[in-house]
């Protein structure tokens, strides 16, 4: 690998793989439940891009130590917040679910849509 020199390239792939960087977190967020914060400078230094599950803010503060919630050892707690992760995996596997589903009814449409060209066409 070496470093893009052209300007407007470099914008461009900057622009591109920082969405997809933001596109893998929130994919790792949503299928393992992981807390992720990305902070990314422009080119330029003047912006700056961030991607927080929860929150960009929540999690720094956690970071650094500040703002820790107390330690809750009560089991009936530990288990409504393990119903409640459960549930949302379980929300999260079916959306992935639909959005497979709803390709394949893409292509499928697609396809279709040739075969009647050709069919008119013959």
């Amino acid at each position: 690998m070496v470093k893009i020199k052209k300007a407007s390239n470099l914008g461009v792939t900057f622009s591109k793989r920082r969405v997809g960087l933001f596109k893998k977190a929130s994919e790792l967020c949503t299928l393992c439940g992981a807390k992720i914060v990305i902070v990314i400078f422009s080119l330029d230094g003047k912006n700056v891009f961030s991607f927080g599950d929860p929150s960009v803010d929540r999690l720094v503060e956690r970071f650094l130590g500040r703002n820790l919630p107390p330690a809750n050892n009560d089991v009936h707690n530990q288990q409504i917040v393990a119903c409640r992760e459960a549930g949302i995996r379980e929300r999260n596997t079916k959306l992935m679910n639909l959005k497979g589903v709803l390709q394949m009814e893409k292509n499928c449409g697609e396809s279709l849509r040739e075969i009647r060209k050709r069919a008119d066409g013959v």
